[in-house]
């Protein structure tokens, strides 16, 4: 498979503090990748940098071998994102905010149109797209932001904790919304939430401390645990680093 966006060597400071030091994977095209990491490891600051919202210290990101550039008019086609917290126009309603969002695409009138309409079906948004976003309960405002990633099917999706606030139904509507997704696009999911990871995702990787400590497959992680249990995998794999859980 090819790759489709690399980290290469990514560094970040905030003053004294070395958020990222050297950081390098790549995401591959039909992949979904998982990346885990305590708070604090720098797993917002590294889906910063790919997506443009920061620059580097050191290192660079590439999408399909050519260097990211940072102007907001040509990252608009490259990515869907869904940052930390998912911030919504709370005085909007669902098709009014999808709208809002979807002008800031390369798409045309009529091709918003039909994205919209084919994001309120895919997230089961229908019912309530003339609803205020304030009024909708945490699970409809959590897939109106999904739904605002995904519009216009972006080559890469970066999605933070997708199915936060989601009951077991969402939840597993939206993974099979996501799984189906990487049949076209290439996806990057931070998440503390181990069962999904199995769920869905191919790859993971793991940072701690700033540092990159494990990147591979789901199940070669799970094989340095009894019973392949990812959680169990996860502990040990931070104890064998040396650095406390």
């Amino acid at each position: 498979m090819s790759s489709v966006l690399s980290a290469i060597k990514l560094s970040k400071r905030y003053g004294r503090h070395t958020a990222l030091n050297g950081v390098s994977f790549e995401l591959r095209e039909g992949e979904i990748t998982a990346l885990l990491g305590r708070n604090g490891a720098g797993k917002s600051t590294t889906l910063s940098l790919l997506t443009g919202r920061l620059e580097p210290d050191g290192g660079e990101v590439r999408i399909l071998g050519q260097p990211l550039t940072y102007d907001a008019t040509s990252l608009r086609g490259y990515f869907g994102f869904l940052p930390e917290g998912a911030p919504l126009f709370n005085d909007l309603t669902v098709d009014q905010h999808l709208t809002t969002m979807a002008g800031l695409r390369p798409l045309s009138r009529e091709d918003q149109a039909a994205t919209i309409a084919d994001m309120l079906d895919r997230f089961e948004l229908i019912d309530v797209r003339h609803k205020v976003i304030d009024t909708l309960s945490k699970g409809y405002r959590r897939r109106v932001a999904l739904a605002a990633a995904c519009l216009g099917q972006p080559k890469i999706l970066i999605l933070d904790e997708p199915t936060d606030g989601l009951d077991t139904f969402q939840k597993d509507r939206v993974l099979a919304q996501l799984r189906s997704a990487k049949s076209s696009q290439t996806l990057l999911i931070s998440t503390h939430n181990l069962e999904d990871v199995a769920e869905i995702c191919d790859r993971v990787i793991i940072l701690n401390d700033g540092h990159l400590v494990f990147d591979g497959r789901v199940s070669e992680l799970a094989r340095r645990a009894p019973e392949g249990h990812l959680a169990d995998a996860f502990k040990t794999l931070i104890i064998s680093e040396g650095i406390e859980s």
